[in-house]
């Protein structure tokens, strides 16, 4: 095991980094893409835009949450012919729990959640090549990050979802005091239910923020914090790390949207060398009306276009997050 565990470390170091965006349906009218808004004619994939505009973009990430309809949505089909087949990457984030998560709760659904899981493997069997999986990103919350009981869980969804061609990370949220860029306390609180990592391939983290929840100088801080925490963590469990979703909101913060993704682009090689990030992902592309949230009507706006297909400041900072 630990042979294959250093082989694999090297391997993955060694692969193309990879960069990111939310995988929605666009609406396109006279060569403009803009984000489905409930009127327009779903018409086209995020990749026809990202091939045309987005030449670092080389991986496309879904959500499969508990309520994912598996017939109906993200055909594999579809998801073989409009990624793979295009030459990205698809990035799978399994966020069955949510924030219903606590020991209890995981104790109680244990079935359930497995049942999921067994579907999403053979899901995930009909789409072709290599593929990432970050599994329970946030899973760190209502008393979850303290509960050793939790391992036993991600190793044995590890083991099921485990094949040649797919990487599994273990997810994490970071959570905690914003302005402090070491966050020893929260850095150091999840350790006791995170000893099944050494079975995984990365750590995978995200980074979260907005004017509705967030102060400015937190917000600023965010590439600062985030760069310590993934170099605690690939310092502390010897796992590449992984920026699952970044989701910077514009919402009344436009020109702070793109100075937090000018200083990402400029601290990136920093985290490569450091930290040994191998992937970096935006949560939303383009605006989502219809998003709702924690961070109320800031999450409206996460994208770093409009819903529109205006681009935003922070669009052209993105582009230089690359290889």
């Amino acid at each position: 095991m630990k042979k294959y565990l250093i082989v694999l470390f090297v391997t993955l170091l060694q692969a193309k980094f990879i960069v990111g965006v939310g995988g929605y349906d666009l609406c396109e009218k006279n060569n403009i893409y803009k984000q489905y808004d409930g009127k327009c004619e779903i018409n086209a994939n995020i990749t026809d835009f990202t091939k045309k505009e987005m030449p670092n973009v080389n991986a496309v990430s879904i959500w499969i949450t508990k309520d994912f309809n598996f017939k109906e949505w993200f055909n594999p089909v579809e998801v073989n012919r409009q990624i793979v087949n295009r030459g990205y990457i698809p990035i799978f984030i399994i966020y069955w729990y949510r924030d219903d998560i606590s020991p209890t709760f995981v104790t109680k659904h244990k079935k359930d959640y497995f049942e999921f899981l067994n579907k999403c493997n053979k899901y995930l069997s009909k789409i072709k090549g290599k593929k990432y999986i970050i599994l329970n990103p946030e899973y760190n919350e209502n008393g979850v990050e303290n509960w050793s009981g939790f391992n036993a869980i991600m190793k044995k969804s590890y083991q099921l979802l485990k094949t040649k061609n797919r990487l599994i990370g273990y997810g994490l949220g970071d959570f905690g005091i914003y302005e402090n860029t070491f966050d020893y306390g929260s850095f150091t609180s999840f350790d006791k239910s995170f000893k099944a990592v050494k079975y995984f391939d990365f750590i995978a983290f995200q980074e979260m923020r907005a004017t509705t929840r967030n102060s400015k100088s937190a917000i600023l801080n965010t590439p600062y914090r985030s760069l310590e925490f993934a170099k605690y963590l690939y310092q502390k469990y010897h796992k590449p790390t992984f920026l699952a979703y970044l989701a910077l909101s514009s919402y009344k913060a436009q020109k702070l949207q793109s100075e937090v993704y000018k200083r990402y682009s400029q601290l990136l090689p920093i985290f490569k060398k450091e930290a040994h990030l191998i992937g970096f992902n935006i949560f939303h592309l383009f605006d989502r009306p219809q998003q709702v949230g924690y961070f109320n009507e800031a999450e409206k706006f996460f994208g770093i276009l409009d819903k529109k297909g205006n681009k935003k400041p922070s669009f052209f900072w993105f582009l230089d997050i690359r290889e």
